[in-house]
């Protein structure tokens, strides 16, 4: 088959990608940073601190992992554990509140005009007040949530293993609509111009129309899709369990390339600075170019990568299942410095102008500057 008619249209429409606009740089206020899932911080108007690799303080905050990738807002720091506990610290690592869900949490919370939405294993969406955890309102689905939420700013949408999308208004937890695929949805959805655009374990990419929850298109690739995508340039780019990275043009909604890796891929693709960079699980992170997708750069860690990368600047920070956080070097992928941790960091850092924040399978939270 090929990528000219890799996508099956439902709907005519061209989609035409408004850049989003950045977070400030002392905030990472959701899965990647932002609703496009690019995972750059655009370091605002504030100086770059170049990180040094030294662990500022690490907090034990629970008895089994926490694969929630943190969120960053106006100082304090969010993240789920698989204890079932919804956590929010200080710049020191200090509780501040912890809220209990019934289940896992392996979610990433946005965060959002002093409310914080993110999912469990028990089958609800949360909202909770982000200065006191108190609950706002809670949205039941069949099964457990392991799709991280995104939000523009009126609703919340989000994947269900249940096999449904779902669009939640943020003021009333309402539903809005809801969307069935054929199989469980884990990977967080983008947004990104008035359309969800999320896959599915049944190998299949959907472009849905975020006021109506219609299906525009859908994509049928070779394997299944766990990770979020990304919205860059007029491009969505997304891997697949099959070991290829896609690059699709919404505009026309085809295929213009496909990167092997020869490896299943795992970690949601960070595109940052005309680069798409992403690891696997042979251990290996690759850089490519986002217009072409020749390779640029490709370093070993080691071990298995789950973690999705995350930019500031011209450095780019990713964890491994060496229990190890990276910093490497956007252009030649050059290892800077590595961070040994309690365990293996299988979730995403949240990246500030001030520290690291990365979370692990030993249960703890750390911040590195």
């Amino acid at each position: 088959m090929t990528a000219k008619h890799l996508f099956k249209a439902a709907a005519a429409a061209a989609v035409i990608i408004a850049a989003a606009s950045a977070a400030c740089a002392q905030d990472w206020p959701t899965f990647k940073n932002n609703a496009l899932r690019t995972g750059a911080n655009q370091e605002g108007n504030y100086p770059v601190q170049r990180f040094s690799g030294r662990r500022e303080w690490t907090a034990v905050k629970a008895s089994q992992a926490i694969a929630s990738s943190p969120a960053a807002y106006k100082g304090k720091f969010y993240f789920g554990t698989n204890d079932g506990d919804f956590c929010a610290v200080d710049a020191a690592g200090n509780d501040l509140w912890r809220f209990k869900a019934e289940n896992w949490i392996t979610t990433s919370p946005a965060v959002l005009n002093g409310r914080v939405y993110f999912g469990s294993y028990d089958s609800r969406l949360y909202c909770l007040d982000a200065e006191t955890g108190g609950l706002i309102w809670r949205f039941t689905t069949h099964s457990g949530v392991q799709s991280s939420p995104a939000t523009d700013g009126d609703t919340v949408y989000f994947g269900s293993n249940d096999g449904f999308v779902y669009a939640v208004s943020i003021k009333t937890g309402w539903q809005r609509w809801s969307f069935k695929t054929d199989a469980a949805v884990t990977g967080s959805p983008v947004v990104a111009d008035g359309v969800v655009y999320v896959g599915n374990k049944n190998c299949k990419m959907f472009a849905i129309d975020a006021a109506t929850g219609k299906l525009k298109w859908r994509a049928i690739v070779g394997g299944p899709i766990m990770s979020a995508p990304a919205v860059a340039n007029g491009m969505l780019y997304f891997t697949s369990q099959d070991g290829k990275l896609y690059c699709a043009r919404l505009k026309h909604q085809a295929v213009i390339w496909r990167y092997d890796a020869k490896a299943q891929i795992e970690s949601s693709p960070l595109v940052h600075n005309g680069r798409v960079i992403f690891g696997d699980i042979s251990g290996k992170v690759t850089a490519v170019d986002a217009n072409s997708g020749a390779e640029l750069w490709k370093v070993d860690t080691g071990a298995s990568v789950f973690s999705s990368a995350a930019a500031l600047g011209d450095k780019i920070y990713i964890g491994s299942n060496s229990d190890s956080l990276y910093e490497l070097d956007a252009g030649s992928g050059s290892v800077s410095w590595s961070v040994p941790l309690d365990g293996d960091v299988v979730a995403a850092p949240a990246v500030t102008a001030e520290r690291i924040i990365a979370v692990t399978s030993g249960g703890s939270v750390c911040s590195i500057r």
